[in-house]
């Protein structure tokens, strides 16, 4: 008797099989591909690392790839101005807006 197979195997097997033919509908994979990771989400979230033997990141690497592959991930944009703008520490060097000023100890000490 032919073992089983977890619902998770079963939606990936269908997922690869979709996503090797020679037609592919982008609408299903799409579908398909999202249920499969909330499910290997929820999943990660209640702890389980593998089902049947294979870790749970490799069948999330899986539906990543598939994804990738099909032109269904966001394109990466890197920002063009960087946020944080750096601060430099110039506590010790001479500031020229600020004139010298000499300070009279003695007149200090009178006025007291």
């Amino acid at each position: 008797m032919k073992k089983k197979k977890n619902i998770i195997e079963s939606k990936w097997l269908k997922l690869k099989e979709l996503s090797k033919s020679d037609n592919p509908s982008i609408q299903q994979i799409d579908e398909l591909s999202c249920d499969l990771l909330a499910n290997l989400a929820e999943l990660t979230v209640r702890g389980v690392k593998e089902v049947d033997g294979v870790s749970i990141d490799l069948m999330k690497d899986r539906v990543w790839w598939c994804l990738e592959r099909h032109g269904l991930l966001p394109e990466y944009k890197e920002e063009e101005e960087d946020p944080l703008i750096e601060i430099l520490d110039n506590w010790e060097k001479y500031d020229d807006e600020f004139e010298e000023v000499e300070i009279n100890e003695e007149d200090i000490y009178n006025n007291l």
